[in-house]
């Protein structure tokens, strides 16, 4: 490139210096705007305006307009979409996040949100096992017209005509479902605008090498070889890692955290989280903490949207444990522990490694989140748990 090496602009649309017809650099209203870390939504687009950042090449400024497709299938996805969302409009652009699965059908959405959580609470063994197979079957062939690829493409559909609605400058995917409603739209030519891809754990997950976006968003530059290896074109990486919220990226101050939790000044806080949905064997972990800690030392619980959880520790009446439902202040929590104990999930330990707080990782589940606890103890990012 004959610009800086990262550009939103030069990725989405491969317009040259002065809008000339080339792939080796930027628009001239675009240069020294657009780089990842600083990106200007609304630069002056002038006569050489691209059509991706810089909209329809008309004088004065409009704001990009984005949509975000996310999944209600756990918090995670939808924390990312937050992260985006946040990131986007302090840059000044707009930006509509919108269920995925809600183009099947609003049913179809609510059925696969209520099984997800239903297994991966109650029966994570068989969760671990289908994403097992799922990664054995990557590249082999899928019959067609599976009943998988039909809800896909009725989604595909719904999603179309809904983009001939509105006026969208790009569209980015958090999760795998809606990506691949986009990768059906672009082999039919339904779906002009960008489309990036974010992967939101620390491996490429069965069927997301299946998906041609134009930019895929990976944690790691070091996981650029397997994603290639999956079937992701190799020139659309962008190691950029997994977005958070500006709350995570904020100065860790433990005794401000503490008291605005109101929890003890003094002792060692240990942290248990079970992700948003809320799983595993807390209330022994729990009871068991509540035995072993030192004097002055105690520990909280968050259960996320799991109440039977939260009613089965408060049951529990133990005296230095605190069960917590679900709640928005996961970050002040982080600030004021002293110690993470945690399921792997992919945001969760982005978000606690951006605060800095010493990780204990416990694979509850299994699937992809084996694969973010290998790549973290692996890193030295944390510890894991054998069991």
């Amino acid at each position: 490139s004959t610009g800086p090496p990262v550009c939103w602009a030069w990725r989405f649309c491969g317009c040259g210096p002065a809008g000339a017809a080339s792939s080796s650099g930027w628009c001239g209203s675009c240069w020294g705007t657009c780089r990842l870390s600083s990106f200007n939504a609304t630069t002056d687009r002038g006569s050489s305006g691209c059509g991706a950042c810089c909209n329809d090449g008309s004088s004065g400024k409009d704001a990009m307009n984005i949509l975000i497709l996310t999944c209600n299938t756990g918090g995670g996805h939808n924390a990312v979409a937050a992260a985006l969302t946040e990131a986007f409009r302090r840059r000044g652009a707009d930006c509509t996040v919108l269920d995925g699965l809600s183009f099947i059908s609003q049913k179809a959405s609510k059925l696969v949100s209520r099984w997800h959580t239903r297994m991966y609470r109650h029966h994570p063994h068989l969760y671990k096992a289908g994403y097992m197979t799922a990664e054995e079957e990557v590249g082999r062939t899928v019959p067609k017209h599976n009943l998988v690829e039909r809800y896909l493409a009725r989604g595909a559909r719904r999603l179309y005509r809904f983009l001939q609605t509105q006026r969208f400058d790009a569209v980015v995917c958090v999760h795998v479902i809606p990506a691949l409603m986009m990768t059906m739209l672009r082999k039919n030519g339904g779906a002009p605008m960008p489309f990036c891809f974010v992967a939101t754990d620390y491996t490429c997950s069965p069927s997301v090498g299946d998906c041609t976006p134009d930019i895929c968003v990976i944690p790691h530059e070091e996981l650029a070889e397997e994603f290639v290896r999956c079937g992701m074109a190799a020139e659309t990486l962008l190691p950029a890692g997994i977005p958070t919220r500006s709350v995570f990226n904020a100065p860790v101050d433990r005794a401000a955290a503490r008291r605005a939790l109101s929890l003890p000044a003094e002792g060692r806080h240990i942290l248990l989280m079970s992700g948003s949905i809320g799983c595993g064997p807390m209330g022994d972990v729990a009871e068991d903490l509540d035995m072993r800690m030192a004097d002055g030392d105690f520990a909280t619980v968050l259960c996320g949207s799991n109440r039977q959880m939260l009613y089965a520790l408060q049951r529990r009446s133990l005296l230095r444990v605190q069960a917590v439902g679900f709640t928005s202040q996961v970050a002040q929590y982080m600030d004021s522990a002293d110690l993470l104990v945690s399921k792997p999930g992919g945001i969760s330990i982005t978000e606690a490694a951006c605060k800095g707080v010493p990780m204990l990782l416990a694979d509850l589940v299994g699937g992809c989140e084996t694969r973010n606890q290998a790549f973290f103890a692996e890193h030295g990012w944390a510890a894991a748990c054998s069991n």
